[in-house]
């Protein structure tokens, strides 16, 4: 039936983009199939024509969105990347994009009330983002802002498991604000991979923020 509706002139991928949005703005808890088919201007019969259940746009969502982050990363020209001002950059635009508490509290709704489907995407960290921080490491290292002697497996496991614990609500972050948190692990990561040279280009990009 999902696929007559496409055939049919919904575009799937967009459905998937819009619900993805309203779970960012109300969070995923507090939107109901109601809503959701509210908000898209659709009826509910034609929106579970679409998905069997709750559980199963929350599914879709997730693997909508790791598609399209993985799309990106497929896309980056790796040769013209500087990658500290690059990850610098990225994690200054992401943090402004996910000030909200719904779009916070996304991981943690899904942990806590989707259980499979969060041991089915967030338990392990994505492959995808380990061999991009893999390629940024190389990149550094072929630039010369980060040390050889990294053990870039490690050090990617590492910092990926760091920010995926930020989403989680039960770890205490003693009241420190979430963007100080998240800019302070990559200011620290940084400094722990990067050789002077890289140092002189993390300090540079911090006086101008």
């Amino acid at each position: 039936m999902a696929e007559e509706l496409i055939e049919s002139g919904i575009n799937k991928e967009e459905i998937l983009k819009n619900i993805s949005e309203i779970f960012i703005r109300y969070g995923i808890r507090s939107s109901s199939m109601d809503d959701i088919a509210r908000y898209l201007k659709m009826s509910k019969k034609t929106l579970y024509d679409m998905f069997e259940n709750k559980n199963d746009v929350v599914d879709q969502v997730i693997q909508h969105r790791k598609s399209v982050k993985d799309l990106f990363f497929d896309n980056l020209n790796m040769a013209t990347i500087e990658p500290i001002s690059y990850m610098y950059r990225q994690f200054n635009d992401a943090i402004e994009k996910f000030t909200t508490l719904a779009a916070s509290n996304n991981i943690y709704d899904i942990k806590k009330y989707y259980p499979e489907l969060y041991r089915k995407h967030f338990q392990e960290v994505s492959k995808k983002s380990i061999q991009l921080m893999f390629s940024f490491f190389e990149k550094g290292i072929s630039d010369g802002v980060f040390r050889k002697e990294i053990n870039k497996d490690l050090q990617g496991y590492l910092f990926s498991m760091q920010f995926l614990s930020l989403a989680d609500f039960e770890i205490d972050h003693s009241g420190h604000d979430v963007k100080e948190v998240v800019m302070t692990i990559m200011e620290n990561f940084i400094r722990s991979i990067a050789t002077p040279k890289g140092i002189v280009q993390l300090e540079e990009l911090i006086q101008k923020k």
